[in-house]
């Protein structure tokens, strides 16, 4: 099959910035009219909708202005303790219904890109039978994201240093990841610089052996030295402009250094377009609407820097 010309877009992660809404659904829905409003992003990531009318709404959205809309299990799969590498066949069993059942109102919504991450690593004794387990789970959610068009995408979070996930180092995600793809089609990877960067791994390395199946990409920002009370995947502010002063690793000559690298790769074989966005976390008592405005200008700095076009 010929090789497809890469293609980056621009994409908001609205679960993240705007974080403290996004178990207020009616909220959810007012902050997406306010970021279409702005005609500068052409993707947007939520969490999962619950509320039937507010999918609809956001569906409505999303196909009048032409977006893709990523939606996440991750936040529910984390915050009630479950596994897609769980090693337990019923709990795990209950488990991928669940992802199932989400990836059905993810549908609903519109959804294109759905995300989900492993697990917890059970150690190195059982890191085997669960990577097995994960496969088993992924071909499963892979098959019902296929009713919708919808890609699914696993996001490696490093094993080693903060997340400890069973899915981490590039090198070893990439080799199990080519053999899942023989039944997971629809599968690809989401890659996050925050996580090989904590993993102590070459950026650029790390997108060279990801490439033939990245479909996401998130620039995200943190502090690499472990005696730092600061250290870890915490999802910190990028710098501001005009100098995008940070005490993190992430400025934009390295965000446009990584989409460089990315954009002289060819796009992932079934996909049209990469989305690109920074992941930066509010909190109550923020200016949530000033973090939208950093990362943004973050995220089109990091693009002009590259010389790519984010239109």
């Amino acid at each position: 099959m010929e090789e497809r010309k890469q293609s980056l877009l621009t994409s908001a992660h609205l679960y993240e910035v705007f974080n403290p809404y996004m178990n207020h659904e009616n909220w959810v829905l007012k902050v997406v009219e306010d970021i279409t409003a702005m005609n500068f992003y052409k993707g947007i990531e939520l969490g999962i909708l619950f509320q039937k009318d507010i999918r609809k709404a956001i569906r409505d959205i999303v196909e009048k202005n032409n977006l893709n809309l990523t939606q996440y299990a991750t936040p529910y799969l984390k915050s009630n303790k479950l596994s897609l590498c769980e090693l337990n066949k019923d709990r795990r069993e209950a488990v991928i219904k669940s992802v199932i059942e989400m990836i059905d109102l993810a549908g609903e919504t519109g959804c294109t890109n759905f995300g989900v991450v492993s697990g917890d690593d059970p150690g190195e004794n059982l890191r085997e039978d669960a990577k097995k387990a994960l496969e088993e789970a992924m071909i499963r959610i892979s098959e019902a994201g296929k009713n919708y068009g919808m890609n699914i995408i696993l996001e490696p979070l490093d094993r080693y240093a903060y997340k400890k996930q069973l899915i981490g180092p590039m090198k070893e995600t990439v080799e199990w990841f080519e053999a899942l793809r023989y039944n997971a089609h629809n599968a690809y990877i989401h890659w996050d610089s925050a996580h090989e960067a904590l993993g102590e791994i070459d950026l650029v390395e790390s997108l060279n052996m990801a490439r033939p199946y990245i479909a996401q990409v998130h620039l995200c920002n943190a502090i690499l030295d472990k005696n730092h009370p600061c250290f870890g995947d915490l999802h910190m502010e990028v710098g501001e402009a005009p100098d995008f002063t940070t005490e993190g690793y992430l400025v934009p000559e390295v965000g446009s250094w990584i989409l460089k690298t990315l954009f002289d790769f060819p796009i992932a074989e079934g996909i049209d377009h990469t989305y690109v966005s920074v992941e930066v976390k509010g909190h109550p008592g923020d200016d949530l609407w000033r973090k939208e405005r950093i990362s943004r200008e973050f995220l089109k700095k990091s693009f002009e820097l590259g010389g790519i076009s984010y239109q």
